[in-house]
């Protein structure tokens, strides 16, 4: 990975170096795993249970996309999506700051991966 991609990677809170290990440094395919970001649906499913108010389903997608990002080193949204899916788990909807934050950083890290 060039120096310039890994330094944009952690400058948005990418665990590069953990992930890479993950990946046993085959960074071809932690590029890869990266790409598969932009086609992965929980962010979508989220928005839309959070939009129709079922808990069910957003703690399902909340929970998805958790993981998802976890795998990928994907702090900054790891870290919002934690204490998201523990109010979801309880069935406490209220989110909707956190909904409005997940949107600012999904859009920028969906940029951000599109253009590497």
């Amino acid at each position: 990975m060039e120096k310039s991609e890994k330094d944009l990677l952690e400058s948005y809170g990418f665990d590069v170096d953990g992930t890479m290990r993950r990946f046993l440094n085959n960074e071809a395919l932690y590029k890869k795993c990266l790409k598969k970001f932009l086609d992965d649906s929980s962010y979508e499913n989220l928005k839309e249970a959070f939009a129709q108010e079922n808990c069910s389903d957003a703690f399902k997608a909340a929970h998805t996309m958790k993981g998802f990002v976890s795998n990928l080193g994907i702090n900054r949204i790891y870290e919002l999506l934690i204490p998201m899916v523990e109010k979801l788990r309880s069935q406490d909807m209220s989110i909707g700051n956190e909904m409005e934050k997940l949107d600012e950083l999904y859009k920028e890290t969906y940029k951000i991966i599109e253009d590497l």
